[in-house]
């Protein structure tokens, strides 16, 4: 295979490489000038937008913080009236529940207060000591497996009485 060599000519490729040359200076000589102002005028837009993002947070925290302050000292206060109206309303219910209180009322009804023996409807469970042992009343008494019929008669006759009374 036979190739053909192009010839090239000096001055064409002199005048080429002076083309270039001179692009490549006018190109150095502006070039330092531009990307000094380029590199400047980026960093600035680049400090400027971390700032501007780091004072947008903090400004935020800022506001959630006073505001959820804000709200926790209301909360605060409104649990201290309310703590203070639930212990007005203790003693309250205490002195209602008084016994003096109870009499008063009754007295003021027109009941009496019982005088000697008061009976009452139904049975009364026994009392054990503080140490869990049995009373001697309960010890003593023998252990009933069925009321008699006598025991039903009289504990109707009675609760029917107290019924009454009430």
């Amino acid at each position: 295979m036979v190739v053909a060599q192009e010839t090239i000519n000096w001055q064409e490729t002199a005048e080429w490489q002076d083309t270039l040359t001179q692009t490549y200076s006018e190109r150095s000589l502006r070039s330092p000038k531009k990307k000094k102002d380029y590199h400047k005028i980026k960093s600035i837009v680049a400090l400027a937008c971390i700032v501007g993002l780091t004072g947008a947070i903090g400004a935020e925290t800022i506001q959630l913080t006073v505001v959820k302050g804000a709200q926790v000292r209301n909360l605060e206060k409104e649990i201290s009236a309310i703590k203070m109206q639930n212990d007005l309303l203790q003693m309250e219910s205490d002195k209602l529940r008084s016994v003096g209180r109870i009499e008063s009322v009754a007295l003021s009804m027109g009941m009496e207060k019982p005088t000697g023996k008061v009976y009452m409807a139904g049975a009364v469970p026994a009392v054990k000591n503080q140490k869990g042992a049995p009373t001697t009343q309960a010890v003593n008494q023998p252990t009933e497996d069925k009321p008699t019929k006598l025991q039903q008669f009289s504990q109707i006759f009675t609760s029917f009485f107290a019924s009454t009374q009430r």
